[in-house]
């Protein structure tokens, strides 16, 4: 019994007396300190606390079985000598080195021994278990066997307290009593059924010391950031010979208990107690029926008390909860549960010998299909057609003759617009284009079990599901291995398609594809049929699996299909994966990728197009590698046109909560980081400029004193705002340089000017033509916004998120402000949801760079359904606090 949370009372008149025991102390231990009777044992207890150590005084019968203490003292040393052992008492010799004494008290010989005291807690009562006490299980399972392994004792041959290798037995002899034919029914079948897996397992199950019975009353345990977890041992009655695996499985039980009957919750402690002391593949595979069957006899017990005692309550509490738990226990595939155990250990069991399905098809001439997210074939958003995957599969097998998808590939065509949603892409399937009317064999023996349009083959350790054969055959037809099957379904000189499924469950449908998460246990239980073809048709998993692979307008996908709406300004204008942008750039790749140092077609294409954008009288067009180069040419062209020292920089274009008609870019926080290299900064902003940047002169006071006016519009112009091509055309300026970014995305940086003000550069000084490439893909991103109404698209679907937005805030105090316009918004927050923009990650990509404050940069693309998206999104968050 397990000496955990004694309670201390006042000795009662007739037990033995608190001299007595402090005597015992100091003769024959040389110990004192304060004494405390523990109430609630068979036999009197005392808890000693000398100040410095607190021990546990144990009275019993003298004539009671003394090789058990002497064998419980053997167990303590021996894990105490452990290093990896748990926490355990320790047996505390007398003053003449024995283990134990033999005293007259109370008028009768007892004997007495004492330990040091464990310190801890037992579980909470009430309380669920955390996932980190139920791993903590496992690890100290797997501590004390690891610790005992070399433990030689008479006592381990002791038969072990509910042996679970005589689990039929014992269910009968409860069920004896039960006279609920339905209840009885469903506990013997559950036994059966776990007994078939067990019994051909059991000569290879290995045979060690192990606490058969390790649970809330043999454990102590402690606090951790509020957290009860076990980490101590305080009986041992329960330790002898067994399965190894039968010890920890009635543990599972008992935790399976504690979780209402899910199998799943148990993987943690699986899981720690592998890491530690390594199961053997059969060992795992025999866990959870072992855990069935314990769970199956712990309903027989109850159900035999409550028969004998019908009227008792609590007997029909008991017998109700464990109803529940072996309902909930054999509702889950066995071999369901079998693969999550593999996945949470990193096991994987091999399959059993395979044929080939199609022996006159040789395996070299098939052709792989890539439909992954990164495949070449897919793009333009084609996999958003329902039988894109079906219609590429279909022409390159009209090519080849033989084509096939890879298992194990997550598909792009299986990807969600909805962040939030996480898509069934890994496919458990293969898909094969192949001749009609090829012969098919039985790739192992089995039973027919169906021989309709899914054919379903079921082996002794794997059943096959195929569809698009034809079969003759009955259904209980007895199969060899190589036994005809059927054909290819389809005409003569055609082409015919299959689907491969294999499952370790004869009573399970494979499904086509499963989540990311559900990879582990999934590719487990549905493996690869791809030995069927006699090919490598298993895709290889990614190496970055969480890292964005590809883009596609205002989304992103990582290597597993998860989407991401990409709103903070690091997407194209025009949106990721642009097929005219990627045809035009692929095009002049072809042709010239390197300047000559004269401008190309590409260029003089983009000149001409930029020219018809270009504010009036702004008709010469510069190029600079980025917005620094192009801000050094602005300084220099102005330096040489006006021969002044003072330059005004309009501030770009950033929302800035002090007046939101005023944008400023976010590397420049005022106008004075406008003005490069100039030893006035301060007399300009004392001229022109308030504190925060904004002008207060009138424009042509300004003019005047600066000469030339020069405007950045990067990350703001081509329609960003909405209602203007570049953005400062709200204002009523006319500015005489104009710098922006390349609309391409990776294109270079620009500068437009008026002729003069260009002509005042020495020809030594003027920039070099650029590169070819990078000017077509410009263009054609100038064509994109042009033909797909992007600006006007900005326009609406801005204002929408915008109202959106504001209307949000009018909900949550949390929102202090939504400023901007276009696809150009920025957030402001208070203190409490200043770590708004982390919480929307991973699905959700925002600048917040900026402390309380969202800046929103989407492409022009924008779909008014992402915006509704990030709209309810950040309502959701909001609403969490």
């Amino acid at each position: 019994m397990s000496d955990v949370l004694p309670e201390l009372i006042e000795p009662p008149s007739n037990e033995l007396s608190i001299d007595a025991i402090e005597d015992v102390l100091r003769d024959h231990y040389g110990l004192s300190g304060q004494v405390f009777p523990i109430e609630g044992r068979q036999n009197p207890y005392f808890l000693i606390d000398n100040g410095h150590m607190r021990y546990l005084l144990k009275v019993a019968p003298a004539d009671g079985p003394v090789e058990e203490i002497e064998a419980e003292h053997a167990l303590m040393r021996h894990i105490l000598r452990s290093p990896d052992g748990p926490r355990v008492p320790e047996p505390v010799a007398t003053k003449d080195g024995g283990d134990t004494l033999v005293l007259p008290l109370g008028g009768e010989d007892r004997r007495i021994r004492l330990l040091t005291f464990l310190e801890g807690t037992p579980p909470p009562t009430g309380e669920k278990l955390s996932d980190h006490a139920i791993a903590a299980f496992g690890s100290i399972s797997a501590e004390l066997v690891k610790s005992l392994q070399d433990f030689e004792h008479p006592v381990l041959q002791r038969e072990p307290v509910g042996d679970l290798r005589q689990a039929g037995p014992q269910t009968v002899s409860l069920l004896s009593a039960v006279t609920d034919q339905e209840i009885r029914d469903v506990i013997a079948k559950a036994m059966v059924t776990a007994l078939r897996r067990i019994q051909p397992l059991g000569s290879s199950l290995r045979v060690a010391a192990a606490h058969q019975n390790l649970n809330a009353g043999t454990v102590i345990g402690e606090d951790a950031d509020g957290t009860w977890l076990p980490t101590g041992l305080t009986d041992f009655t329960g330790i002898s010979n067994g399965w190894l695996v039968a010890g920890f499985a009635n543990t599972c039980a008992y935790l399976l208990a504690d979780r209402d009957g899910d199998p799943f919750a148990l993987l943690p402690a699986i899981r720690a107690y592998h890491e530690i002391y390594p199961f053997t593949l059969t060992e795992l595979e025999a866990l959870w029926p072992l855990v069935v069957a314990r769970t199956g006899i712990l309903a027989a017990e109850a159900e035999s008390q409550q028969a004998q005692s019908p009227d008792d309550q609590q007997a029909r509490e008991v017998t109700e909860k464990r109803r529940a738990v072996l309902s909930g226990a054999t509702s889950v595939s066995p071999a369901r549960v079998f693969a999550a155990i593999l996945d949470a250990t990193g096991t994987v069991k091999p399959l059993p010998e395979i044929g080939r399905l199609l022996p006159d098809i040789d395996p070299d001439t098939f052709r792989m299909v890539d439909l992954s997210v990164t495949s070449p074939l897919l793009y333009g958003g084609n996999w958003m057609d329902a039988d894109n995957d079906w219609k590429l599969l279909a022409h390159i097998a009209w090519e080849t003759g033989r084509a096939s998808t890879r298992y194990g590939e997550y598909r792009l065509s299986k990807s969600s617009t909805d962040p939030q949603q996480e898509p069934e892409s890994f496919a458990l399937h293969i898909d094969a284009c192949l001749p009609a009317r090829t012969a098919a064999v039985a790739p192992f023996a089995g039973v027919l079990k169906t021989a309709g349009p899914r054919l379903v083959l079921v082996g002794r350790d794997l059943t096959l599901h195929v569809e698009g054969l034809e079969c003759t055959l009955a259904e209980g037809t007895e199969l060899a291995a190589g036994d005809p099957l059927g054909v290819i379904a389809g005409a003569d000189d055609s082409v015919g398609g299959l689907r491969l499924r294999f499952c370790l469950d004869p009573d399970l449908v494979p499904p086509l594809f499963c989540t990311p998460a559900e990879v582990g246990t999934s590719s487990r239980l549905y493996p690869s049929p791809s030995a069927l073809l006699g090919i490598e048709a298993n895709a290889p998993a990614p190496g970055h699996p969480d890292q964005p692979v590809r883009g596609w307008k205002e989304y992103l996908f990582d290597a597993t299909s998860r989407t991401a709406l990409d709103l903070g300004g690091q997407a194209p204008l025009i949106g990721h994966g642009h097929p005219r942008l990627a045809a035009a750039t692929y095009r002049q790749a072809l042709l010239l990728s390197r300047t000559t140092g004269q401008p190309s077609e590409p260029e003089d294409v983009l000149r001409a197009q930029l020219a018809e954008l270009a504010p009036e009288g702004l008709s010469h067009v510069s190029f600079a590698a980025g917005r620094g180069d192009a801000l050094d040419l602005a300084f220099r062209l102005a330096r040489a046109h006006t021969n002044k020292g003072r330059i005004i920089g309009l501030p770009g274009f950033r929302v800035d909560h002090r007046d939101p008609d005023l944008f400023t870019v976010p590397s420049v926080g005022t106008a004075a980081d406008m003005i490069h290299d100039l030893d006035d900064v301060a007399a300009v902003l004392a001229e022109g400029h308030n504190e925060a940047g904004h002008l207060d002169e009138p424009l042509a006071e300004l003019r005047e004193k600066a000469g030339l006016l020069i405007v950045d519009e990067t990350g703001t112009g081509y329609g960003r705002l909405g209602h203007h091509t570049w953005g400062f055309s709200h204002r009523g300026l006319a500015p005489d340089i104009l710098i922006a970014d390349g609309p391409g995305g990776g294109t270079p940086a620009l500068l437009m000017t008026r002729p003069e003000i260009a002509a005042s550069l020495a020809a030594d000084e003027r920039r070099p033509a650029i590169c070819p490439v990078k000017a077509a893909a410009a263009a054609a991103a100038l064509d994109v916004i042009r033909e797909e109404q992007l600006r006007e698209n900005t326009r609406e679907i801005g204002s929408h998120l915008k109202t959106r937005l504001e209307s949000l805030a009018e909900r949550f105090p949390a929102i202090v402000a939504v400023t901007g316009s276009g696809m150009l918004l920025a957030i402001d927050l208070a203190d409490e949801a200043a770590g708004l923009g982390e919480r929307l990650r991973p699905g959700f990509i925002v600048d917040d760079s900026i402390p309380k404050r969202i800046v929103l940069r989407p492409p022009l693309c924008l779909s008014r359904q992402s915006a509704d998206r990030f709209v309810d999104r950040i309502g959701a968050l909001l609403s969490e606090r």
